[in-house]
């Protein structure tokens, strides 16, 4: 069970099952890729599983929204491309309309740098005593906690990326440097720039660097073993990916970030070996690899569903991954923290129970690799953008540079609503 979609108790939903009409939790149709076919607007009904669930962003029409499973992976294969804009935007638009008091649950979160205080402590800790251990304990050890506890500091950094742990960009900017630091590779300055346009301009080519680039899509494609290389390496190519479609020009953050991580590093070798930077290095491979953490970098944004481009996972790894896995919550007010993101589901439940959910990470990595059906080219893209002064986060300052990679339009950012 991978992707399920709950109706309204109005609202009957066609199944393989008709005795069950509640939730379409397929087995081998779940893994079923939207418009990976050369021709996304034409779909074989052999192939595709149809639904119809009632849409509640058009809460005052009767219109109807369909979910569609759709054909098989093509020779021809390229993204789903839209005309339209994102979805989240005017989604929360929508919502605040109604409940208001959603902007209540904005701010900041400040048991957050006592979280990561207590992370980096442990695995520097773990990093230093492992150093003798057996090479059986040693990955042992990594996979179990090692790879988790730098998950979680990743997502730590992106929870500060929307200045969610203290008041000021700047502070926000410092503390993910610390956060870095078992990660063992320096990233957290230049991960904001990237992630506020993927938050601003979802799935726009040029600027969204979370999609595959062109080329790396058409060698990958939907063949299982450079999926499976891919899983492997994934993190290279997040790191690269982003220098290619958009380099950064240096900071005087990345040059901190850079020193600080160096020390750390050379610290680390100098006083426990090599054996313990090691042990920070692998856990932070293996954290973007096939581990269960790692399966939401697929369920966030994998096109499973024709025209879906978010999903969220209510599943027990949030409780490790700072509730990542409430994406849509997250996409639609990102300026909520992670601990308060539970809340706005309850809210606006109508909003939110009737979509596409990623039930496991573990199983969309497995759908990913083995089904046929998914691939590189499963992602929505689009063309049209959205101005870099857009606020992503009400907190930020206006002409925040950290959030920005066009100095150009630094003067009278947009607030969001």
């Amino acid at each position: 069970m991978c992707i399920s979609i709950k109706s309204n108790e109005s609202d009957k939903v066609p199944t393989k099952n008709d005795n069950d009409t509640s939730k379409f939790s397929p087995s081998t149709e779940c893994s079923s890729v939207s418009s990976s076919s050369s021709d996304s607007s034409s779909t074989d009904s052999s192939n595709a599983a149809e639904l119809d669930v009632s849409n509640p962003s058009t809460s005052n029409s009767s219109s109807t929204q369909k979910w569609d499973y759709a054909d098989n992976y093509s020779a021809e294969a390229d993204f789903t491309w839209m005309a339209n804009e994102e979805p989240h935007r005017s989604r929360r638009t929508e919502i605040l309309r109604k409940y208001p008091e959603i902007k209540t649950l904005y701010g900041h979160e400040w048991r957050t740098r006592y979280m990561v205080a207590a992370t980096v402590v442990l695995q520097t800790g773990l990093a230093a005593t492992l150093v003798t251990t057996s090479w059986p304990l040693f990955l042992t050890v990594i996979y179990l906690v090692g790879a988790t506890a730098n998950h979680s500091l990743f997502l730590a950094i992106h929870e500060w990326s929307h200045n969610l742990g203290f008041k000021k960009p700047f502070h926000n900017q410092i503390a993910s440097a610390f956060a870095n630091l078992p990660i063992g590779v320096p990233y957290s300055a230049s991960f904001k720039p990237y992630h506020m346009d993927h938050h601003r301009n979802q799935g726009v080519h040029g600027l969204d660097t979370d999609i595959p680039h062109p080329i790396e899509a058409n060698i990958i494609q939907n063949r299982i073993y450079f999926k499976v290389l891919y899983m492997l390496t994934q993190l290279v190519f997040y790191a690269l990916r982003p220098t290619i479609i958009k380099p950064l020009k240096p900071t005087r953050m990345m040059a901190f970030n850079l020193t600080l991580q160096l020390t750390y590093d050379a610290s680390l070798v100098y006083c426990f070996g090599i054996n313990a930077l090691l042990y920070l290095l692998i856990s932070t491979v293996v954290c973007g690899s096939f581990h269960p953490t790692a399966g939401h970098f697929l369920s966030e944004h994998l096109e499973v569903v024709r025209g879906i481009e978010t999903y969220s996972y209510y599943g027990p790894l949030n409780y490790v991954t700072y509730n990542v896995g409430y994406h849509n919550e997250h996409h639609d007010f990102p300026f909520v923290p992670w601990s308060r993101l539970p809340d706005v589901k309850r809210i606006a439940a109508e909003y939110y129970d009737p979509l596409p959910v990623c039930e496991s990470w573990v199983g969309i990595i497995w759908m990913y690799v083995t089904d046929p059906k998914l691939g590189a080219y499963s992602r929505v893209k689009r063309m049209e953008r959205v101005s870099a002064t857009e606020r992503v986060n009400p907190n930020d300052e206006v002409g925040d540079k950290t959030a920005t990679m066009n100095e150009g339009e630094l003067k009278g950012g947009k607030k969001v609503n």
